[in-house]
C-alpha cells in the first residue's frame, strides 16, 4: 500500500489545484442525479450466503426480486434497470442463469417501444461468466479492492485482489462498458487500499470511475465503524481528478445520509467530481458558484457520460 503512506491531508490548494484540472480537462458542467427511472433488481432475493462485515444483505431489502421482473417492469416502467444480488461463496453475484431471461424481456418490450438499459453488478466473474455478462449489459458496475485484508475481513473471500484484476480485464474485454466503483473506507471505515486501487486503474486507461463511501450500516458486523471523513473521500478525489483531469468522476448513492452528506458533497464539487447522486442542496450551490451548468438526470450514474 505505497500510496497509502503519501496521502496528504486536504487542503485549499489541493482544492484549487483540482478545480483546476477539471476546468482543464471536463465540460463546465455538473450532473445532479436522481435514479427515479432506473429500477434495482436482485437475482437472490434478499438472500446472500457472504453476510458481509459491512453490508450484511442490508441493501438487498429494498431490491426488486428477480421472480417478479415482468410484472415491475409493467408497474414500474424503469428506462433502465440495475441487476444485482448476493454473492456466492466465490466473491460472484449468480447472474448466469438469468441473463436469458432479462435479454428476451428487453428485447420483447423494445419491440413494444418500452425497452429498458441493464447496468449489471457482477462481483467476481470467470471468463466465461464475464463473456456473457458483457453480451447481455448495457453498462457493467464493477467494485474494485485490490487490498487482501479488506478482502478477507469484508467479505470473509477466500479470493484476492488479482481475481479482481482479471475479473475487471475479463469484462472489458466484451462490448459492455465497464464502470469501476471504489468503496472508499471499505475496510472498517479506514482507507486502505483506495489510492493503489484508483491508481492501477488509472494505468489500465479507464475513462470513468465512481466513488462510494462506507456506512455503517445497522445489524451488520461493523455498524459501530465510523465512516472516513468527508475531507478523506475529498482528498482522494481531488488526488484523482489532479492526476487524470480528463477523467469522468462521480460520487454514487452509497454515501452516509444527513450532516455526512451535506458537508462531503459540496467538498466534492470543489474536488472535480462531475457528478453525484442525491446531492445535497449545497453542492448544487457550490456548483453553480464555480460557473458549472446544473443538468439533472434520472438514471443510474452508470450510465450515459458527460
Amino acid at each position: 500500500m505505497g500510496l497509502e503512506r503519501n496521502r496528504s491531508p486536504l487542503t485549499e490548494e489541493a482544492l484549487e489545484d483540482a478545480m483546476m484540472a477539471k476546468k482543464e480537462g471536463r465540460p463546465p458542467v455538473f450532473w445532479a442525479v436522481y435514479p427515479t427511472k432506473t429500477m434495482a433488481v436482485s437475482v437472490t432475493g434478499k438472500a446472500c450466503p457472504l453476510a458481509c462485515s459491512h453490508c450484511g444483505g442490508h441493501y438487498l431489502k429494498h431490491m426488486v426480486d428477480i421472480k417478479r421482473l415482468p410484472e415491475a417492469l409493467l408497474e414500474k416502467r424503469p428506462k433502465s434497470i440495475l441487476l444485482s444480488g448476493g454473492c456466492d461463496t466465490s466473491g460472484a453475484v449468480p447472474l448466469l442463469s438469468h441473463l436469458d431471461e432479462v435479454s428476451a424481456l428487453s428485447r420483447r418490450l423494445e419491440a413494444e417501444g418500452r425497452g429498458f438499459r441493464v447496468n449489471v453488478h457482477p462481483g467476481v466473474a470467470t471468463p466465461e461468466a464475464a463473456r456473457a455478462i458483457a453480451r447481455t449489459a448495457s453498462v457493467i458496475s464493477f467494485d474494485f479492492v485490490l487490498d487482501e485484508e479488506t478482502i478477507r475481513e469484508a467479505f470473509h473471500g477466500k479470493w484476492t485482489g488479482r481475481d479482481y484484476v482479471e475479473t475487471f480485464r475479463n469484462l472489458r474485454a466484451g462490448n459492455a462498458e465497464v464502470v469501476p466503483h471504489v468503496l472508499v473506507g471499505l475496510y472498517k471505515g479506514r482507507l486502505r487500499g483506495e489510492y493503489d486501487a484508483v491508481d492501477f486503474l488509472l494505468k489500465e486507461g479507464i475513462d470513468r470511475i465512481i466513488f462510494i463511501v462506507f456506512i455503517p450500516t445497522e445489524n451488520t458486523a461493523w455498524q459501530d465503524y465510523p465512516p472516513p471523513t468527508p475531507e478523506e473521500v475529498a482528498g482522494l478525489i481531488a488526488w484523482t481528478r489532479t492526476r487524470a483531469p480528463e477523467l469522468d468522476i462521480s460520487l454514487g448513492c452509497m454515501r452516509p445520509r444527513g450532516k455526512y452528506r451535506e458537508l462531503l458533497d459540496p467538498l466534492a464539487v470543489r474536488a472535480g467530481c462531475d457528478r453525484i447522486v442525491l446531492p445535497h442542496p449545497r453542492a448544487l450551490r457550490e456548483a453553480e458558484a464555480l460557473g458549472l451548468t446544473v443538468i439533472r438526470k434520472e438514471e443510474c450514474c452508470s450510465f450515459d457520460r458527460i
